[in-house]
């Protein structure tokens, strides 16, 4: 009976640390895209650029807190979309931000718009904002 009762306390014990810890990091992670959203009004292309940069960033925390296996964001994804089919949208907003960081074009606003707009639904769906 004891050993039932010292289970029982491990494992409530350690749901309760994870979902304190789960709720400081999603608040860190709402404060992080209220950053990025007031990036996305500016007009400055370098602005909207770093926006998705940080986007893309904030997706790879997100789906890693999840414990999404893979080393990159890519393999993430592959796994996450298997679970949410709907991500598969931000595939594009993530071939954005590799065109910003590898290539040196520049994006026109709209495109760094609808990536911020696909970055944000995919938070949307799994549940940060």
């Amino acid at each position: 009976m004891l050993t039932f009762i010292g289970t029982v306390w491990f494992v409530v014990r350690g749901w309760f640390r994870r979902s304190m810890h789960d709720s400081r990091d999603r608040k860190k992670m709402r404060a992080e895209w209220g950053t990025i959203a007031s990036m996305r009004g500016s007009n400055d292309s370098h602005q909207l650029q770093m926006a998705v940069v940080r986007a893309d960033r904030l997706l790879d925390q997100l789906l890693k807190s999840m414990a999404m296996p893979g080393s990159t964001l890519g393999e993430r994804l592959k796994v996450a979309q298997k679970r949410y089919p709907e991500l598969k949208d931000v595939w594009w907003a993530h071939k954005v931000r590799n065109t910003i960081v590898h290539e040196s074009s520049n994006q026109g606003a709209r495109t760094l718009n609808g990536a911020l707009n696909e970055f944000e639904k995919a938070f949307k769906k799994l549940g940060i904002l």
